[in-house]
């Protein structure tokens, strides 16, 4: 059985979310309602590779909705999406950085 938490947003436009730029997922999310926003930082900020949205979401949050769906770490959750910055794409940000080993011989 799956103990993963529910998706609060149709897992379609949390995809396009994932591959949107900022100003779009702000247009998206601020069409929410507060409820459901909080909520969808919530799941986003238990997965590693969700942790930029979790933070462009939050900024749209208040505390106590954030509160209610993360408990502590919702406060925890809101300062830091206050003090992120967003300079780079969000699709650049998830690409691996790749380096190449260097032999000693």
């Amino acid at each position: 059985m799956n103990n993963e938490g529910l998706c609060p947003i149709p897992l379609e436009l949390l995809a396009l979310m994932m591959r949107a730029d900022q100003k779009k997922v702000a247009s998206i999310v601020t069409s929410m309602p507060m409820d459901q926003r909080a909520a969808l930082a919530a799941f986003c900020i238990s997965r590693c590779h969700m942790r930029p949205l979790a933070f462009q979401v939050a900024q749209h949050c208040d505390a106590r909705s954030l509160r209610i769906f993360a408990g502590a770490a919702g406060e925890v959750l809101l300062e830091q999406a206050r003090n992120q910055t967003f300079d780079q794409d969000p699709a650049e940000a998830r690409k691996p950085k790749v380096t190449l080993a260097r032999c000693v011989a």
